[in-house]
Formats: structure tokens, sequence, C-alpha cells
């Protein structure tokens, strides 16, 4: 019996030290799969360092017989924390991942991860069973009574385990590389063959690149047949996902691929909004139970798991996430999507959403007068080192357009549907073009401002057009006399280098840009004519804006309700840095920048900042945002004020003590730079 408990406590001890010591080595790892598992965020960083460091301790008392007792009871005690984690996600149908050995194994905590820590707890039960003086010899001491033959034997006997473990890792390893190396000779060969071939990108006449023909299967032609498992063993065709008769898109993810998974929340929502006139299956790669996992979290349907890339390849897909839509009578119906903005922009324009005119084919900045708006080229990362695919990056911010260069060609829809045309609409105008959104807080401080400019415009005051997001009653409610067009994904303001409501941008008799982008509702106004008021702090009109806190100052008072409707506060992220982010969920330049930061909530660099979203809109408009980091509510964005913001998306950082950190980041590159995100993010 006494073999038996001294057995069990090195067992146990064994597991709690690789467990300790993997955490330790993977801190961001173990940070995230606090925050995945529902504690608070803010707890993440302390608990991130004091759960390996008992698992250490536990793991060294279980050594001494006098500690023994204790180091069993302080296991059972960590074990039992686990198991009711991990129970509680179950019953909610959640499988975070639970790097529960850091980087050395991690996978969704499922059934198989409860019933491996219930057998250790069975065993921490075992040895407590026995007592405080029944828990077996001290390992030390055991190991001190042995022979010398016996002492050389059990030394022999580790060292040939340890060998063999070690040689089975290698040839784990050596298996992992040759597959992830082959993908990446495929994908550098592919590019070979595309320049020997003079298919690669040339320089263009004005200095850019010529865009390439789009990636994936002609439009018309026949779209290849494919029977693909279920995550629940079952088998669908592309046959039986176009029998109702709708279009499909194929959606192709990876369980790798940082920006897929910041989109599966935006997928569950089209699955279930857009049902009756659009089916959306998932080709995903990985195993039945991360994908699982996933879908269970997101409420995802027609999740389809393919081998390797054979569907992928026979779509031409060359990168995650991409899309493409597959006609009732099985022909392709769209060029291949590639990238988060890019399947959004697809979707728009397969469901007829109003108000928009979103062409699907990236095409180059630059544009023959009078010509549509292009959607941006979405930017493609490094081949993964998990599969050897392009997984797509972040959506790129476009570089607006230098003072003295043509305008960008637009044509959107006004509020009674009639086209306005920048070029031809305002010609031999002087036009302030106004950035807008009905839902900002920022901009509903300085509207009745506008209003009493257009009542009584200065002299030489320029026309206004307002390029506006959300619905054409909450823009119709503002009561602007100033024509009004409707731009949900923000295609314009991005052509002319804006990246936050209000922002500004003149434009001349001649159509050619004539200021930088003015930002925030003072700059807005002085733009447009208004003389700043010095009474009120710099800013221009009647709206006093208050004295913003400054760099090294204590940071501004901060406490509002969450979406659960509990009071969050800045000192609740004392002893933490803390990025205080202005957001608006129906803010199209914040729509635009979701993706990097769910990203950025999923994979985040070493000593990045804790994130805490101030807020306007409805809380079930928040929560479809699906952020993790918390969300308070400031419909008036007064704390935005306080600390000098004055347009979304925009951030300030405060440090660990509570001070003002940095200066305010406006738009979606410097608040993602000041996130800690790397330039490919941004």
């Amino acid at each position: 019996m006494h073999i038996a408990l001294l057995v069990a406590r090195l067992l146990l001890a064994g597991v709690f030290f690789v467990a300790g010591l993997t955490k330790l080595a993977d801190r961001a790892g173990s940070k995230q799969a606090i925050i995945d598992f529902g504690l608070p965020a803010r707890l993440a960083s302390p608990l991130g360092i004091l759960l390996p460091l008992a698992e250490l301790a536990a793991a060294a008392a279980l050594i001494p017989a006098s500690t023994a007792w204790w180091g069993t009871l302080g296991a059972l005690a960590l074990l039992l924390v686990f198991v009711a984690g991990i129970s509680y996600n179950l019953a909610r149908g959640r499988k975070p991942d639970c790097h529960c050995f850091g980087q050395l194994h991690s996978a969704p905590a499922g059934w198989t991860t409860l019933l491996r820590n219930g057998v250790l707890a069975a065993v921490a039960g075992f040895i407590l069973w026995e007592g405080r003086e029944g828990a077996g010899p001290s390992a030390l001491s055991w190991a001190g009574a042995l022979s010398g033959a016996q002492l050389l034997a059990l030394v022999g006997g580790l060292l040939i385990l340890a060998l063999l473990a070690a040689q089975a890792a290698q040839w784990w390893l050596l298996f992992r590389l040759m597959h992830q190396n082959g993908r990446l000779l495929v994908r550098v060969e592919a590019l070979e063959g595309g320049r020997a071939s003079g298919d690669a990108e040339a320089p263009s006449e004005n200095g850019g690149q010529e865009i390439q023909p789009p990636a994936g299967l002609p439009v018309g032609s026949q779209a290849p047949g494919f029977g693909l498992s279920g995550i629940y063993g079952e088998t669908l065709t592309l046959d039986s996902l176009r029998a109702p008769g709708k279009p499909v898109m194929l959606l192709f993810t990876d369980p790798n691929c940082g920006p897929c998974t910041g989109l599966l929340p935006e997928i569950g929502r089209w699955q279930q909004e857009y049902s009756a006139q659009l089916s959306v299956s998932l080709i995903s790669r990985g195993t039945a139970g991360e994908n699982h996992a996933k879908s269970t979290e997101h409420g995802l349907t027609s999740v389809l798991m393919q081998q390797d890339w054979e569907v992928s390849e026979a779509y031409q897909v060359q990168g995650t996430p991409s899309a493409v839509l597959v006609n009732p009578d099985g022909l392709i119906g769209s060029p291949l999507a590639a990238g988060p903005e890019a399947i959004k922009a697809l979707v728009s324009q397969t469901v007829g959403a109003p108000g928009q005119e979103v062409p699907v084919q990236p095409t180059p900045p630059q544009g023959a007068p009078g010509e549509e708006l292009p959607m941006q080229p979405t930017a493609q990362g490094e081949p993964c080192p998990n599969c050897g695919k392009v997984h797509a990056a972040a959506p790129t911010v476009p570089a607006g357009r230098q003072v003295g260069e043509p305008a960008p060609p637009m044509k959107l829809r006004d509020l009674t549907g009639k086209k306005i045309n920048l070029a031809t609409s305002f010609r031999g105008e002087k036009t302030l073009v106004l950035f807008w959104n009905p839902g900002c807080g920022f901009c509903q401080q300085m509207l009745d401002d506008l209003k009493n400019w257009e009542a009584n415009p200065p002299e030489e005051a320029p026309k206004l057009l307002v390029v506006s997001a959300g619905t054409k009653e909450a823009n119709k409610a503002m009561g602007l006399s100033s024509p009004v067009v409707l731009d949900q994904n923000f295609g314009v303001g991005s052509a002319f280098g804006a990246s936050g409501t209000p922002s500004a941008v003149l434009v001349d008799e001649d159509g050619k840009v004539a200021s930088e982008v003015a930002v925030g509702a003072p700059a807005v106004l002085e733009l447009a004519g208004v003389a700043p008021d010095p009474a009120s702090n710099g800013s221009a009109g009647a709206q006093a804006v208050p004295a913003a806190a400054r760099i090294g100052e204590s940071a501004p008072p901060v406490k509002l309700p969450d979406l659960g409707g509990s009071t969050v506060g800045l000192p609740d992220f004392k002893g933490t840095e803390t990025l205080v982010l202005f957001w608006n969920p129906g803010c199209g330049f914040c729509q635009r920048m979701l993706d990097d930061l769910k990203t950025l909530e999923v994979d985040p660099r070493e000593g990045a900042p804790e994130i805490l979203v101030v807020s306007t809109g409805t809380v079930e408009d928040n929560k479809a945002m699906g952020l993790r980091s918390p969300v308070v509510l400031d419909e008036g964005f007064s704390t935005g004020l306080a600390f000098g913001a004055s347009g979304t998306p925009s951030a300030v950082l405060v440090d660990e003590d509570g001070k003002v950190a940095s200066e305010v980041a406006v738009g979606a590159p410097a608040v993602l730079e000041l996130a800690g995100a790397s330039q490919k993010q941004v």
C-alpha cells in the first residue's frame, strides 16, 4: 500500500509540475484561457501567474512525506475548481481551449478533459483517505533506502523512458515540419510559376501595382461537387446544400486562422437573419471537436470538414477566410471574396442590403471619373506555420488622398433613393464632405452646432454633403437640411483617409481635395468656417468641450453600467495597463476594425493592455459585436470628452497607477497601434 501511495503522489506531482511550468512559459495562452472560461478580464493577469505557482507549490509539497497530505489537499482543491469550471462551460455548450499544459498541449475542454481531472481527483482522494500520517513514504527517503544496484536500475529505467519519449517527440515534430514545409513549398512554387509565366504583379503607369485577375473559379463555370462530413458525423454534398433552391455561400475557414475566428459571430448572425435568402455553409479543417466547440459557441450550423485542402483547391482558394457564391443551378455566382471585409460585402450584395452598392472585386483606389467607389483589397498575411495556407490579414486602411489630388469618385444614394455623384452634383462648388453616424455620441454632441451652421452659414461657407451610416429613419430624424447619402461600409471615408466620426474634408470647385481630414467636432466646425470660441476651450460653436486630462494626470473617473447592469469603473483595472476604447456599434469605422479587435482579444501580444470599451447604443447591439472585453455604456459620451476624445473609434492608455499614459489615438490604425497590434494587423 505504501508503494501505491508513493506512486499516486509522484503521478500527481509530475502532472502539476509539468502543468505549472508550461503555463508559466505560455502566460498569454493561460491568460486567454482564464478569460475564455468566463472570468473577468481584469483577473486574467494575476491569475495567469498565481495559478501555475499554486500548481508548482502543490507538486513540491507532494514529494516529502511530512507535507504530502497538505500538498494532496491543495491538488484536490485545484482539480475540483477545474472540474467546476469545465462543467459550467460544457453545460452552456461552450468548449474553450484549456491551455492545461501551455503550448505543450492545448485542446478544447471537453468530456475527456473532465474525465482526466476526475481521475486525478480520485487519485488525490485515495491519498487523503489514508489520513495525514498514512500518505506513504517520502520519495527521497524511499530512494535513499535502495541498494546501489536497485538505484542504478531505477535511474537506467527512467533514462530509457526519457529517451523513448524524446524519440517519439522528435518523430512527431519531424512529421509536423514535413507537413508544413510541404505546404509552403507548394505555395512558393505557385508564386514562382506565376512570375515565370509573366503573371507577377507589374508596376502600373502611376507607380502603383496592377491588380491581378481574381483568384477562384470564373463566374458562370460549373461548381465542383463534393461530399463532406459535418461536425455531427452527417455527410452533406453540394447538391444537398443547393436543394432548397437558394444561393449557397461556401465560406472557407480554418481553426488556426485569427480573422476566421473573429468573423464567426457575424457568420452565425447571417445564418439566422438571412436564412430565407441565402444558405451559408462553412468548409473548415481540423478535428470535429475543435470545430464543434467554436460552432456551439457562436450558434453555427452547416459546418463541414475537409480532410486537408481538397475542396479549397478545387475552388482555387488560396487563403482563409474566403467565400464564393454558388447559384441554385450549380454555377459559380461570384468572384472569390478574400478576407472579412470582402466577405461582408458579398453577403450584403447577395441579400440586397438597402442603401448599399458594394462591388466585390478589389480594384485600384484611383479610378476613372464617375465610376463607383470600389472596395479596397484585403491584405494577405504570411503562409500559416500550421498549414502552409495564407490566412487573410486584418483589413488594411487605404491611403487617403493628398491635398491637390482629385477626390475619390463617389456615387451613393440619398435618403429618398436618388443617386448623388460628388463629381457632377457638386461640380463648381466648394463642398464639405462630412463623415457621420447618427448613433455616434460625438456626432450628437455637435448636431445643434451643425443645424445652426445650416441656418446661418458664414460668408463663403462651403456646401455640405453628409456621408452617413445607419437607417434612413435615424438619419431623417436628425433634421439636417443638407443632402445625406448612405454608405454603410464607410468606403468613401476610407478612400479620403478618414478613420472616425465625426470627421470631414474639403473638396474644391474643381473636384480636388482641398484640406487634410479634420477629426472631431471642433476641427470639423472650424473647417466649415465656424470660428473657435475661446470660452469653449478652443471648440467651435456653442457646445463647450471640457478640458482633457493630460499625460501624467489622473484619469477621469469612470463608473458606468456594463451590458449586464453591473457598475464597472477604472479602479477595477488598478494595477493593469488599460486601453480605454471609445466606440459605437453603429459606427462604420468601428465596424471596419471589429475583426482586428477580436483578433487582438484572441491572440494578444505579450504585455498588451486590458481593453475597456466605452460605447453607446443598445445592450443588444453591443452584445451582437461579440467582444470578450468588458463593454460599458455612456450614451452622452461624457467620458470620451473628459479624456479629450472627439470621435469614434478613438482610445487612450491608462497606466497601472490610474494615470493617463498616452495622447488620444483617433481612427482604427492609431487605436490598433496603441493596443499593440502588429503592422500587419493595422
